[in-house]
């Protein structure tokens, strides 16, 4: 096992159980339940029954919604207000992902790249990520998820770091993405997931002109009245995630994360 395999496990390792310790003191001084925007890339043929059990969880114990409804959607004051997300609309969720959510009653969110449709992604990934051989939806496959009841939002254009690119592509980016989408589902798209989470205030406010009321980053952060909608924070999971792992992600705990990074950068500067 390489040395860099070594520290990721041994990092995951530390996350789960600092999460276990902050899950307890969440169950302590939690007063309201929590509400979650869950995020996932491609669902392949061995990960469907990984995700099926974690869709089986969710639907039993949470409040699903689509992640445009996550700040106003009604709770029952006991159980977690969830939103399922995927980005970058690869075909493997509508073949293995859509049906699993169906058979269970579940909604869910697709964020889709405009300027890949049914391409295999030519954007930058890590060597053996396996979404890589995964391709983008179709224009009538993105229709027809819409035409099913699931929400189709933006993922830009080109799934290119919003934050690394000049005005005028920044714009292009925005508008285009969203006047694609609207084109393709006859109805107005209010949000938009940023490729790798990459945002700053200038992107924020290129998605605000563009017509975006709500923004999606990658930041393990839960949903509330305070938070920023052109920074909605969301949890990654995997259909490979346990149950324990899962479970903690939807009550927020994972959250602890974020005080991790803070510490490991601040000694990596030093």
């Amino acid at each position: 096992m390489q040395e860099s395999t070594v520290f990721r496990h041994i990092v995951e390792v530390l996350e789960l159980i600092s999460a276990v310790i902050y899950s307890l003191f969440l169950s302590i001084c939690q007063t309201q339940p929590r509400r979650v925007v869950l995020y996932y890339h491609g669902v392949r043929d061995e990960d469907a029954q990984g995700f099926e059990r974690q869709m089986v969880y969710l639907a039993g114990s949470c409040i699903v919604v689509k992640a445009s409804q996550i700040i106003e959607a009604a709770t029952d004051g006991e159980r977690p207000v969830v939103a399922i997300t995927f980005d970058d609309a690869f075909i493997s969720v509508l073949e293995n992902a859509i049906p699993v959510l169906k058979s269970h009653g579940l909604t869910a969110t697709v964020f889709v790249p405009t300027g890949q449709l049914a391409q295999l992604p030519r954007w930058e990934m890590r060597d053996g990520q396996p979404d890589r051989f995964d391709a983008v939806m179709s224009e009538r496959q993105i229709a027809e998820v819409a035409k099913d009841g699931f929400e189709v939002l933006s993922h830009a254009v080109s799934h290119t770091n919003l934050t690394e690119i000049d005005g005028a592509r920044l714009e292009k980016e925005m508008k285009d993405s969203k006047h694609t989408l609207e084109k393709i589902l006859g109805c107005e798209v209010c949000g938009i997931s940023y490729p790798y989470g990459a945002c700053n205030s200038r992107v924020c406010n290129a998605a605000k002109a563009a017509g975006y009321r709500l923004g999606f980053t990658i930041e393990p952060a839960t949903v509330s009245t305070s938070t920023d909608l052109m920074q909605i924070g969301r949890f990654a999971v995997s259909p490979h995630d346990g149950l324990l792992k899962s479970k903690l992600k939807v009550t927020g705990a994972y959250q602890v994360v974020n005080s991790l990074r803070r510490i490991k950068r601040t000694l990596l500067r030093h």
